[in-house]
């Protein structure tokens, strides 16, 4: 957002506060913080601004239209959990104002992203809940608690969340994979290949469903369930779409590494490093091939890579 926007999203919120006071007469403190906040806001100075903003709010608790300019500036700071929590308090002072809600819905939304980009699991998976009991018709809300559910492995409820969101929003190819992967998760595979075949046939040109699947049904090789072949096949065909998939990439390894052409599985785990995968499964399987192909001072520089990723991730999401 421009900062001619954000003055203009200053005005249509905080000026009315002295125009049209709200729950009777306005405290004149409020009232002056608030035209200070506003010209402060106007000429840059976001931080004197939003503690003015602060202090308005306090003086005038009964009255929503300093919230949302609060959620505003906090948004615009990077301070997106204040940010949630300013316009949750708009939302619970005037509950009837499209605005607000819509507000808060994005903004949630954009603190849930950020949880997740920094592994905060935990914290995620009870804002994302919040988020979804707020907005029950929102798919993306939906998504989001379905990816926390996910990531603390709880699959059963991350297939109904999954669920939901393919119900609310029968577009959403992201709805679709989720809920393949959950599935998936939850050992429900018969369930999965059906997601993910009536997914292939309406995103033909989605390489996730095909990355997704070929996952699903290399786990299925692995047991016996399926060709390896078959999954094989479904892996390089998103490729074809996306040659830049690096979990792809690091799946196709392992499946020649299985077949024992150790030369393709280097080759894949290499195009998977490059794309951006750095985890302790892909330096293990490295080290693996490499060792197969008699490069031992290398394959002993992947193992040390993989004791040095693998202790991190058998905690994730701990973090508050």
């Amino acid at each position: 957002m421009t900062w001619a926007a954000e003055v203009a999203f200053l005005l249509i919120w905080v000026a009315p506060v002295w125009a049209q006071p709200h729950n009777g007469a306005e405290p004149p403190e409020a009232m002056a913080l608030a035209r200070h906040a506003y010209e402060l806001a106007r000429a840059g100075e976001l931080e004197p601004a939003l503690a003015e903003l602060v202090q308005a709010a306090r003086i005038a608790p009964g009255n929503p239209l300093y919230r949302p300019a609060l959620g505003r500036i906090y948004d615009r700071a990077g301070q997106l959990e204040e940010a949630v929590g300013a316009f949750a308090d708009a939302v619970r002072l005037d509950p009837a104002n499209p605005t607000f809600r819509a507000h808060l819905e994005s903004v949630s939304l954009e603190w849930g992203e950020a949880l997740a980009r920094s592994r905060r699991f935990r914290a995620g998976l009870v804002h994302a809940g919040v988020t979804a009991g707020r907005f029950p018709k929102s798919a993306r809300a939906w998504l989001m608690l379905g990816l926390f559910q996910t990531r603390n492995q709880q699959n059963l409820a991350a297939v109904a969340a999954y669920r939901r969101a393919v119900e609310l929003d029968p577009q959403s190819a992201d709805a679709s994979v989720g809920l393949g992967v959950a599935q998936s998760s939850a050992g429900l595979a018969q369930d999965a290949e059906a997601t993910f075949e009536a997914g292939l046939k309406k995103f033909p040109t989605d390489a996730m469903h095909r990355q997704a699947y070929g996952v699903l049904l290399a786990r299925m090789a692995e047991s016996g369930d399926a060709p390896a072949g078959r999954a094989v096949k479904m892996l390089e065909s998103a490729l074809t779409l996306e040659p830049s998939l690096a979990e792809t990439h690091y799946q196709l390894g392992s499946l020649a590494l299985a077949s024992n052409d150790a030369a393709s599985a280097v080759l894949h785990f290499e195009a998977a490093s490059r794309n951006g995968l750095d985890d302790s499964r892909l330096h293990y399987a490295t080290a693996r091939a490499l060792r197969r192909l008699g490069k031992t001072e290398e394959s002993a520089r992947h193992m040390d890579l993989f004791r040095q990723r693998k202790q991190p991730e058998e905690s994730p999401g701990l973090q508050p």
